[in-house]
């Protein structure tokens, strides 16, 4: 098994059963023994950290399309924030759970990290769009790219996730719709 497979398993029992397993059940449930867990992971801290790099890695994966210049930059915004609604809604809350309870300053830094990346994401698509005129010149493109890295990730965040009033559809595709509105030039 490769460390891909491994980390694959890994991070699908740990979205079921959460972090507080040891490395024995671990490799009981995924179906390997202790040393070869071990041979391939030192210790657990080791693996979580190369779970969350994996995680980060899909996350990124997610949003590939506000980058790739074959799409059309507003093509690509909504297919980004969308790939990153997705992305979210397929996180488990019992792994997440676990992270910020167990490894707060782990998860903290992971979280911090994604929307830094989310963001510079976000800022290439914004002055790719405005090199090629499809966005506002006198957009912020800094500025602008960690608001709205802000503002997605904090819904998941925070109580509106939860609220019966909204629902990730109709939020995510508001947001695209009013942030779009404001970068298309006219």
């Amino acid at each position: 098994m490769k460390e891909e497979k491994y980390l694959d398993a890994v991070i699908e029992l740990f979205k079921v059963e959460g972090i507080e397993l040891s490395m024995d059940t671990i490799a009981d449930r995924i179906g390997v023994t202790r040393k070869t867990l071990y041979n391939r992971f030192i210790s657990k801290d080791i693996l979580l950290e190369r779970c969350l790099e994996r995680l980060a890695g899909d996350f990124m994966h997610s949003t590939d399309c506000l980058v790739d210049e074959s799409v059309d930059v507003a093509q690509g915004f909504r297919g980004g924030i969308l790939g990153m609604w997705a992305f979210f809604c397929k996180a488990s809350h019992v792994f997440t759970r676990d992270m910020m309870s167990f490894y707060p300053i782990m998860a903290n830094n992971q979280h911090k990290n994604g929307k830094a990346k989310f963001a510079v994401r976000i800022k290439a698509n914004i002055e790719r769009g405005q090199a090629c005129g499809r966005y506002r010149k006198e957009i912020d493109a800094d500025m602008m790219s960690k608001y709205i890295a802000f503002s997605v990730f904090a819904f998941f965040h925070n109580e509106l996730m939860h609220d019966k009033d909204y629902n990730f559809d109709d939020y995510f595709n508001k947001v695209i719709d009013y942030h779009l509105h404001a970068l298309l030039a006219d």
